[in-house]
C-alpha cells in the first residue's frame, strides 16, 4: 500500500507546487496588466503546451513540465523584437518595470501570510512540552549541573513567581535581573529549593539557554527500531525506558544524552532496563558507530512529539502570523551563511524530485501541517528570487538598478552574455539538487502513512 500513498504524495506535490507558481506568475501578471504592459503568454510549467486558449492578446497556457512558470510580455526579451509601442515593456518607466519584478516574489510573501494565517485558524498542533515545566535534559558542566538539578524535576516557582509552563521558564531566566535564581523543584513527592546562578556575557545574555535546563520533548517511549542495528531484535516499538546505566530515565531526550557519554573501551554494552507491555525487562545492547553523526548509536528513535490542537481567532493569529513569516524568512539566510561558511554541506540542498513528494506527505498529516510547509516553501521561493542571480526577479531588478544609474540599460549583447552564464550555472546546480533528491528516493519511495 505504501507505493500508491506515495504516487499520491507526488500528485498532491505537484498541484501544490503548481499552486505556488500561478500565485508567483500571477503577481507578475496582474502587474504587467496594471502597468498597461501587452502580456502575450501567461504559463505554468515549461515544454510542450498540454492545453491553451487565448483571451485578447495573452495566450493562457498549461505546460507538460510543471516546474515552473512564466509571463511572456512584448518587448521583454533583450535580443527580441521590439517596436518601440508604448505597450511594450522595455518601453515603460524603470519603476514599472520594477513593480513587475519584484511583483512575483511579493505574491509569495503574501500568499505565504495568508496560509500561514489560515493554519492557525485552523489550528496548529502545539508541543505538549510547553504546557509542562518539567526538566529533560540537565546539560553537562552547566550552571543548573552545578545548582543540583536532575531530569524530571518539575519547576513549581522560579524567585517565588508560580510556573506552570516552560515557556515561562525561558521568559524568566532570560530576564536580565541579576544572575541568582531561587528556583522552587518538585522531586520524587518532594519540594526543594535550588540556587541557580545564570551566567551572562557582556550583553548580558545568558551564555547557557535556562542556565543548562532543557525540557521534556519526548517521552521515553521507542517510537522505532532501525534494522541491523545494535537494538534490532533487543529492543522494540512501544517499550518504555526505564534506565540507562542504573541512571533514571525521564524522558527520550534525557536517555539520548547519556548515550553521547557512552564509551565503547570502559563498557561494550549498553546497560538498559525496560517495561514491555506489563513486564519489565533488563538488556544488553552493543551500539554501532555512525559515521554521519560521529558517536555511537543504538538504532532506536521517539515517538512522534506529543502535541494538542491549538485554534487561533482570525484578529489574535495576526501577531504568530507574523512572527512566523519574518522566523521562516529569517531562516533562509540563517541557511545561505551556513551553506557559504561549509557548516551545512551541499549535499542538504533539495530540488524538485524530493520537494513534490515531501510536500504531498505533509497533506497526509493534515491541513495545518500543508498549509504550514506551502508557507515555508512559497518565502523560499520569494525570498530566493530576490537575489542578484540574473535569472531571477532579483537580477532583474540589479539590471535596472544599474540602467538608473547609469543612465541607460546594459548594451544587448552584454545582457546576452551575462543571462549565458548565469543559465548555464543555475542548470549546474539543477542538476546537482537533482543528484541529490534522486540520492534520497529509495528513502522517500520507504515513507508509509
Amino acid at each position: 500500500m505504501h507505493h500508491l500513498y506515495f504516487l499520491l504524495a507526488i500528485i498532491i506535490g505537484l498541484l501544490v507546487l503548481s499552486v505556488l507558481v500561478f500565485v508567483h506568475e500571477l503577481g507578475h501578471f496582474i502587474a504587467a496588466k496594471s502597468c498597461k504592459i501587452r502580456v502575450l503568454a501567461f504559463a505554468i510549467g515549461f515544454g510542450r503546451t498540454l492545453w491553451s486558449f487565448k483571451r485578447g492578446d495573452t495566450e493562457y497556457r498549461v505546460n507538460a513540465i510543471p516546474f515552473g512558470g512564466y509571463v511572456l510580455m512584448a518587448g521583454e526579451n533583450p535580443a527580441g523584437e521590439r517596436s518601440g509601442a508604448d505597450d511594450e515593456y522595455s518601453s515603460k518607466p524603470i519603476w514599472q518595470r520594477a513593480v513587475v519584478a519584484l511583483a512575483g516574489p511579493v505574491a509569495n510573501m503574501i500568499f505565504a501570510f495568508f496560509t500561514l494565517w489560515g493554519a492557525f485558524v485552523h489550528g496548529i498542533d502545539r508541543p505538549a512540552f510547553l504546557d509542562s515545566a518539567r526538566v529533560g535534559i540537565v546539560q553537562k558542566d552547566s550552571p543548573a549541573e552545578a545548582a543540583g538539578f536532575l531530569a524530571g524535576d518539575s519547576i513549581l516557582s522560579i524567585n517565588g513567581a508560580p510556573i506552570s509552563a516552560w515557556e515561562q521558564v525561558d521568559t524568566h531566566l532570560s530576564q536580565q535581573l541579576g544572575s541568582g535564581y531561587k528556583v522552587a523543584v518538585l522531586r520524587n513527592g518532594s519540594q526543594l529549593e535550588l540556587e541557580l546562578h545564570v551566567e551572562r556575557t557582556g550583553a548580558h545574555l545568558p551564555k547557557m539557554l535556562s542556565g543548562g535546563l532543557l525540557p521534556a520533548r519526548y517521552p521515553p517511549v521507542i517510537g522505532g527500531v532501525k534494522p541491523k542495528s545494535g537494538a534490532d531484535g533487543l529492543l522494540e516499538t512501544g517499550d518504555t525506558l526505564l534506565t540507562l546505566k542504573g541512571v533514571s530515565v525521564s524522558s527520550f531526550d534525557q536517555f539520548a544524552m547519556l548515550m553521547r557519554e557512552y564509551d565503547p573501551e570502559g563498557e561494550p554494552a549498553a546497560s538498559i532496563n525496560i517495561k514491555r507491555g506489563a513486564n519489565s525487562m533488563h538488556v544488553f545492547v552493543i551500539p554501532t558507530y555512525d559515521s554521519t553523526e560521529k558517536r555511537y548509536l543504538l538504532g532506536i528513535e521517539p515517538v512522534p512529539e506529543p502535541t494538542r490542537l491549538v485554534r487561533y481567532g482570525a484578529m489574535a493569529a495576526l501577531g504568530p502570523t507574523m512572527s512566523k513569516t519574518w522566523e521562516y524568512s529569517a531562516m533562509i539566510f540563517d541557511v545561505l551563511g551556513k551553506l557559504t561558511s561549509g557548516k551545512v554541506p551541499a549535499s542538504q540542498l533539495a530540488g524538485p524530485l524530493n520537494i513534490i513528494p515531501v510536500s504531498g506527505m505533509m497533506a497526509f498529516q493534515g491541513l495545518s501541517s500543508i498549509l504550514n510547509f506551502m508557507a515555508l516553501i512559497g518565502i523560499n521561493l520569494a525570498v530566493l528570487n530576490l537575489l542578484p542571480l540574473v535569472i531571477t526577479d532579483g537580477g532583474l531588478l540589479m539590471f535596472l538598478i544599474i540602467e538608473a544609474i547609469r543612465g541607460r540599460p546594459l548594451s544587448t549583447e552584454s545582457q546576452m552574455a551575462i543571462n549565458k552564464i548565469f543559465i548555464f550555472l543555475f542548470l549546474a546546480l539543477f542538476l546537482f539538487v537533482t543528484f541529490n533528491d534522486l540520492q534520497r528516493l529509495p528513502d522517500l519511495f520507504k515513507w508509509r502513512k
